[in-house]
């Protein structure tokens, strides 16, 4: 049986520490033309990019763990969590849902900009796959720019490796937000509040989002 209070606690465990990598994005784009000429600032997308992910990770550990699983060592990959979920929680098969809004790469044509798309299925499944490569490589001193492209989200550069940007961490942060809330919606029968999740400020491109991934909460 789900313990529907272990699921409130874990979103806004989540919620809390998302705090800081939107604070990293804020204060990135409140000093967009510092940045530009400071090379400095490109360290801030590794670094928001790890505070993002972490939490993430142990939403799921939170859950899995409140439910006699073990409170860490599950990947935030989508077979890793429907496993351990099903095989903890009762609820097989918890990724049927997923669904998340992200930036990506630049396509041709379109003026160089990361725009919006929602992704699921395989490309949401190699997505979470690039990222934990990323973090991995962060996390051990490993060149973050030999991780792979699956999802066709991270940018590509001409000299074969890859790379994230500010803006691939933004829609990382929003994947994040909408994988837990559908989750927490599955888990407890659309009955969980979700909570007011931090953004940062949005303009341009990043003011328009698709709408969210799963039916109103409020």
């Amino acid at each position: 049986m789900v313990d529907a209070t272990a699921v409130q606690e874990a979103l806004a465990n989540l919620a809390a520490r998302l705090v800081t990598p939107v604070d990293f994005i804020t204060i990135h784009r409140a000093n967009k033309d510092e940045a530009k000429r400071n090379p400095q600032y490109r360290s801030m997308r590794y670094g928001a990019f790890l505070q993002a992910y972490g939490p993430f990770e142990m939403f799921f550990n939170d859950l899995i763990g409140a439910h006699g699983g073990p409170r860490q060592g599950t990947p935030a990959t989508m077979d890793r969590i429907r496993e351990r979920i099903g095989q903890h929680l009762g609820v097989p098969n918890v990724t049927h849902q997923w669904r998340a809004r992200v930036r990506a790469q630049p396509e041709p044509g379109r003026g160089g900009r990361w725009l919006w798309t929602t992704i699921q299925t395989q490309q949401l499944s190699d997505y979470l796959r690039d990222a934990k490569a990323v973090r991995n490589r962060l996390a051990h001193g490993d060149d973050p720019q030999t991780a792979p492209n699956a999802s066709g989200t991270l940018y590509d550069r001409k000299d074969g490796k890859t790379s994230i940007t500010l803006m691939w961490v933004e829609g990382f942060v929003q994947a994040t937000q909408d994988l837990a809330t559908i989750t927490a919606l599955e888990l407890t029968s659309d009955t969980t509040l979700i909570p007011d999740w931090p953004v940062p400020p949005r303009t341009k491109v990043s003011a328009n989002p698709p709408p969210p991934p799963y039916p109103p909460t409020s």
